[in-house]
């Protein structure tokens, strides 16, 4: 694992919040599972965007739609004794705790929690895997993505990466598709009579936690 270069996490940390993301620092993994647990408890109801049969619904939100009643938080690119705690946590306050079955909770979901390969310090982007299903629905259909970076993965700029970004095509030569997400901030665009809109086409919020080396 290389050093961590403060420079460089003091770049991505700058041009993260150029863009509108959260950036923390924490110790530990177990204070980004608590701090995944307070966002969920602090934020409104998700808006249900979709009809999702079964699923008990609140007051109407912000943009008209029905709230969900039972908060969700998914994480499925945690490790197993990771998920468990963070699970365990969720259970106390009612939440529930995903870490498959994504596509029945397409109406959308109060937060994603997932993990960067790395992050860009140039642009403050996090590169995720992301060839699994429930990984990828996990930073889209969440109102606030939760990205977890080790400070020690973080690099000056895209050509930097290039070699890792390599040696992922070549790891899928047998023809399997290969998934790699690159998010710079919360979801945003103008394409609707220029006017800029956040979180049309995914999350209203990215919380980026940057974690000590060897704590993710």
């Amino acid at each position: 694992m290389p050093p961590v270069n403060p420079e460089l996490v003091e770049a991505f940390t700058a041009k993260a919040a150029l863009v509108n993301a959260v950036v923390q620092e924490l110790p530990s993994m177990a204070a980004a599972l608590q701090y995944v647990v307070d966002v969920c408890e602090s934020k409104a109801p998700a808006e249900l965007l979709a009809d999702e049969p079964g699923t008990e619904k609140g007051p109407l939100g912000p943009n008209k739609c029905p709230t969900r009643v039972q908060r969700v938080v998914a994480a499925p690119g945690l490790d197993a004794a990771d998920f468990a705690e963070l699970q365990k946590a969720c259970e106390e306050k009612g939440f529930l705790c995903l870490r498959d079955g994504l596509r029945g909770y397409l109406a959308g979901i109060d937060v994603g929690l997932s993990k960067a390969v790395l992050g860009v310090a140039a642009s403050g982007t996090c590169m995720l895997d992301t060839d699994n299903e429930d990984v990828r629905l996990a930073g889209m259909i969440s109102e606030i993505n939760v990205v977890i970076l080790r400070k020690s993965e973080i690099y000056p700029d895209l050509p930097s990466i290039a070699g890792q970004l390599r040696e992922r095509m070549n790891d899928h030569k047998d023809g399997a598709g290969t998934f790699t997400t690159f998010v710079t901030g919360p979801s945003r665009t103008a394409d609707i009579e220029r006017v800029a809109a956040v979180g049309v086409h995914g999350p209203l919020e990215l919380h980026i936690i940057l974690l000590e080396e060897g704590h993710a």
